[in-house]
């Protein structure tokens, strides 16, 4: 596991969490964050799916200099979540974001704190990095780890990437 602050240029990332942020990114909602029926809800915008045909978002290109510093050379997923304050931290269900028996298999997972919040990812076997804007952490794709939801913000919001 690897956590990088500051991960991207100051300049580049206050424009793309100003994007992000603002009243005019598409956000879809989702009935659930991870399992069905986990009392949870969170809003999601797909940027990049290999298995929908690849790019699924206008915004593809806003995340080019993240793909460039990880040194991605196979993408699998793009995907960003805005999870809402909850009146207590809650975990949105631990998982993993590699199957073995998946055609389309990674190996890293890159998460992008777009803004600071008392939220963090519980990584299992890797223990806990806080949600602080324009920090990234890079985990195997095989490690079991679970978003946490904000008390002190009215949203956290990250993007997930999943590649080789």
């Amino acid at each position: 596991m690897q956590v990088i602050d500051d991960f991207l240029p100051s300049y580049l990332f206050k424009e793309l969490q100003s994007l992000m942020m603002g009243d005019e990114f598409p956000w879809y909602y989702n009935d659930n964050i991870v399992y069905d029926d986990n009392g949870l809800y969170q809003l999601t915008h797909m940027i990049f799916n290999i298995r929908e045909g690849g790019i699924c978002s206008t915004c593809y290109s806003w995340f080019d200099i993240v793909q460039q510093k990880l040194g991605v050379g196979h993408l699998d997923r793009i995907k960003s979540n805005l999870n809402p304050k909850t009146v207590f931290h809650r975990k949105g269900g631990y998982h993993f974001d590699n199957t073995p028996s998946d055609p389309y298999q990674h190996t890293k997972t890159a998460v992008l704190y777009i803004n600071t919040n008392n939220g963090w990812t519980h990584i299992k076997k890797g223990g806990k990095v806080k949600s602080v804007e324009n920090r990234i952490v890079i985990f195997d794709s095989d490690l079991y780890h679970t978003g946490v939801t904000c008390t002190d913000e009215v949203r956290r919001v990250i993007v997930n990437f999943n590649y080789d």
